[in-house]
């Protein structure tokens, strides 16, 4: 609906791209939801976990999302209601000691990314990690930063992760 022909916005996309992509012409003239709204309709369940949400909205590339229980929709879920919720939670919060923070980022880079305990370790030197042991790519090794940085107690990242062949 932004892009409304009475707001003068159509014309940002040019009369002869609009000539060329009949749907843009629809979707900026058309009173018709069915015209202008995203199809197939993406929705979830009240009770689809924040993080399968966004996921779906990076996805489809899409805004928002109608929540639904049963056949009724209750609410909508927007990509600034996932940013605010980011915003206010708290850091994960682990015991105190090297060997807690230790634990901890171990068992993230297992979890969250699946590494495998036998290929990588961790140690601690002077309240900084680091990462030890071998990734499969440049992606997972900075992956495998980010998620030693998440941990709480964590004083900095030194990422000694090699990358080797499949």
């Amino acid at each position: 609906m932004l892009r409304r022909a009475e707001l003068g916005l159509v014309a940002w996309h040019g009369t002869a791209r609009a000539a060329a992509k009949p749907e843009a012409f629809i979707k900026g003239h058309s009173w018709r939801v069915g015209d202008v709204m995203t199809q197939p309709v993406v929705t979830v369940d009240e009770d689809v976990p924040l993080g399968r949400v966004a996921e779906l909205m990076a996805a489809k590339r899409i805004k928002r999302i109608p929540v639904m229980r049963g056949d009724e929709m209750v609410g909508i879920i927007t990509r600034s209601d996932i940013l605010r919720t980011i915003a206010a939670s708290e850091p994960d919060v682990v015991a105190v000691g090297d060997e807690a923070v230790r634990r901890a980022v171990l068992a993230r880079l297992c979890s969250d990314l699946g590494l495998d305990r036998g290929s990588i370790d961790v140690t601690i030197e002077n309240g900084n990690v680091n990462l030890w042991g071998e990734v499969n790519s440049e992606t997972l090794r900075e992956a495998a930063r980010v998620a030693a940085e998440t941990i709480s107690g964590t004083g900095g990242v030194r990422n000694r992760l090699r990358i080797v062949a499949n």
